[in-house]
């Protein structure tokens, strides 16, 4: 049996290795910080030049229409609480509640679904699906948030972290730098230029080749 999210071959059955539930899990903790920081980039409030200065609260239009969409309904909120909702009907419970404001949705959507992360990667049908879109909607809060420069792709993290489990990250260099080694976000190691031609071609390091 592989994982339904990176397909690598599990050692019993389960829907997600362990890189891919970790993963899941320090993304859901993120989340919620990403939601509250995503405010500080919409357009801040301004003075009134009419009279006495007066603060705005709200907003000027126009606004950054991208961050406004992923704090809006529709946006951050609506993915993990429909998330959780299938998780719960999964489970036979019935649907959690939508109520307060969606700052707190956020952050109670997120909770919900890492308290139930172990059921999840054993045997929830959906996790593959779930892990990936959650993947993705972190990685759009992420660039809203700090831009990144154009990068190129090297190829994937061969780094092992233990009991057959292969890290698998994705492995990027910023374009124009004249970087000497690639450094995996995830687990921290280390690539010199040497490598990158057998990471690219998808052949794993060998255990040498990675730095601890």
């Amino acid at each position: 049996m592989n994982c339904t999210a990176c397909t690598r071959p599990l050692d019993a059955p389960a829907q997600l290795c362990t890189a891919c539930t970790r993963g899941l899990d320090v993304r859901l903790a993120e989340l919620p910080g990403q939601y509250l920081l995503l405010a500080t980039h919409l357009r801040p409030g301004a003075a009134r030049g009419d009279g006495p200065v007066a603060l705005v609260r709200t907003p000027p239009l126009p606004v950054r229409e991208d961050v406004l969409d992923m704090r809006a309904t529709g946006g951050m909120v609506t993915m993990l609480e429909d998330w959780r909702a299938a998780m719960q009907n999964a489970r036979g419970w019935g649907p959690p509640a939508r109520t307060g404001t969606i700052e707190r949705r956020v952050m109670a959507a997120a909770r919900g679904l890492r308290i139930n992360l172990d059921w999840i990667a054993e045997f929830f049908e959906g996790a593959g699906d779930m892990a990936r879109e959650i993947r993705a909607l972190a990685g759009q809060a992420a660039a809203l948030l700090d831009p990144a420069p154009p990068t190129l792709a090297v190829g994937e993290c061969a780094a092992d972290l233990g009991g057959g489990d292969i890290c698998g990250a994705p492995l990027r260099v910023p374009t124009g730098t004249g970087a000497v080694e690639v450094r995996c976000r995830r687990c921290g190691a280390d690539y010199p230029p040497h490598m990158w031609l057998t990471l690219a071609t998808g052949a794993w390091a060998d255990a040498q080749g990675v730095a601890a």
